[in-house]
């Protein structure tokens, strides 16, 4: 790597963790975007300069049409994709206010915490499952 070569920083992203009655909220990529189909915990890309818990607040609102206070930091990810890396923040949250849309993503459902490796999950999202069903949710 030349001096004037910069290493390639990770997309910086953060997911939501919502759970109602034991069932934790996965969302299902649309079409046309990078890994289309797959399934993942909502959220998205954090913006230059933007707070990792406002982007959570803002992704869930532009997906989902949802509010939501966003709590305690569950998990951190770094996981490199052929594409570039991805470092994850995933909090708990809470589901607050507004009626569940299909915005920005193809489907959702509610999955019980050992069903979530049954269901096309991105890779990334991995780690982040193994720590869900170590926790008790009921």
């Amino acid at each position: 790597m030349s001096p004037n070569t910069k290493p390639k920083t990770a997309l910086e992203v953060v997911a939501a963790i919502i759970v109602k009655n034991g069932k934790i909220l996965i969302t299902q990529r649309p079409e046309g975007k990078k890994q289309e189909n797959f399934w993942e915990f909502p959220g998205g890309k954090i913006e230059k300069d933007e707070p990792a818990k406002e982007a959570l607040k803002r992704e869930l609102k532009e997906e989902l049409g949802i509010e939501i206070v966003v709590g305690e930091l569950v998990a951190e990810v770094l996981h490199q994709y052929d594409w570039g890396k991805v470092n994850i923040l995933a909090y708990l949250c809470q589901w607050t206010d507004g009626g569940l849309q299909h915005l920005e993503v193809k489907d959702h459902r509610w999955v019980e915490p050992k069903e979530l490796g049954n269901h096309n999950i991105l890779a990334a999202d991995a780690p982040i499952i193994k720590k869900l069903q170590q926790m008790n949710f009921s």
